[in-house]
């Protein structure tokens, strides 16, 4: 690249001190490239990049690595084979004596990682023993009387005023042996109880309902008092009813008609409870009762059919006595 004079703008060589047209100084600093050149640390001198050391203070200054030391091996030599030698391209076959690092990714190296049949068997005899000796933990059928939850312990009650020993709690669970031969109730007698359970609570929707009609009828209001509250109680106690009804015990199915109808029974009863309530609801928010005693009677004649229905089965549905 040329430069140009600063005096008469003519083109000069790289490197030239005074313009040759003009006789002017270019005033211009010349570059050296260095290149591989080298200060020498001691005495600042350039070293060229052949010399290990400063040709003017002879200071090393490139270190040299020592050379690599090489053992020479008695290896047998090893050609080419005809096979590869008739093919174009073919490298010789070196052979180690040394065994290959086997690659973590390989085939081989996945197997030999593989678990032996024998930890896969002691694996699965540990798991059973684990799981079985759990479920006998759990199930402890060594000891049958663990989950039995009620008192069996006897107890000296003649602190207590009951002389003697108690050997169980009355009110706890047994079999239906042992309840029957200690006068507990049976199922047909628990059957006739709430057979005439629901009798005794027909009458009262009975009394309820024809006191209600007698109010409308007189226009009275004060005599509403307490008519919706007992009708109410009336309708749980019929829920109860029938509630105690599905619970009693039919395992061998010989009690499965009498419970049907005793169920039937309760059921009508209680949409009679519930057509009685509504009309006692009616008539204690109405302000003008004998304004309202058309709609308080229209909701209980709303329930006539199930109230002939109970009284045309309920005897011929008793259940019968052993």
């Amino acid at each position: 690249m040329s430069q140009a004079c600063l005096n008469c703008g003519r083109s000069l060589p790289d490197g030239t001190v005074v313009c040759p047209y003009c006789h002017a100084m270019t005033e211009v600093t010349q570059k050296i490239s260095l290149g591989d050149l080298t200060w020498c640390p001691a005495c600042g001198a350039l070293v060229p990049p052949e010399e290990v050391a400063c040709p003017k203070c002879g200071r090393i200054v490139r270190e040299q690595e020592p050379p690599r030391p090489v053992r020479e091996l008695d290896l047998p030599e090893i050609g080419e084979t005809e096979e590869d030698a008739a093919r174009t391209g073919v490298m010789t076959r070196i052979e180690s004596a040394i065994p290959p690092v086997v690659d973590e990714s390989s085939p081989s190296a996945r197997r030999d990682r593989m678990p032996r049949p024998r930890a896969f068997a002691f694996a699965a005899l540990f798991a059973v023993a684990i799981v079985g000796g759990a479920a006998l933990l759990i199930t402890h059928p060594w000891d049958p009387m663990a989950s039995i939850t009620r008192a069996s312990e006897p107890a000296d009650t003649s602190m207590s005023g009951f002389p003697g020993l108690v050997e169980s709690l009355t009110g706890q669970d047994r079999d239906t042996e042992e309840s029957d031969e200690q006068g507990s109730p049976s199922s047909e007698e628990s059957l006739a109880q709430l057979h005439e359970t629901l009798g005794s609570l027909a009458d009262k929707v009975d009394e309820s309902e024809d006191a209600l009609r007698n109010a409308c009828s007189d226009g009275d209001g004060s005599s509403l008092d307490g008519g919706l509250e007992d009708a109410q109680s009336t309708s749980i106690a019929v829920s109860n009813a029938i509630a105690t009804i599905g619970q009693i015990d039919d395992a061998d199915g010989e009690r499965a008609e009498t419970i049907d109808h005793l169920l039937t029974l309760g059921n009508w009863l209680r949409n009679r409870c519930d057509a009685l309530t509504d009309a006692w609801d009616i008539a204690e928010n109405a302000s003008d009762l004998t304004a309202a005693s058309g709609q308080v009677i229209s909701r209980l004649d709303s329930a006539t059919d199930y109230r002939m229905l109970f009284e045309q089965n309920y005897d011929a549905w008793a259940p019968e006595a052993d």
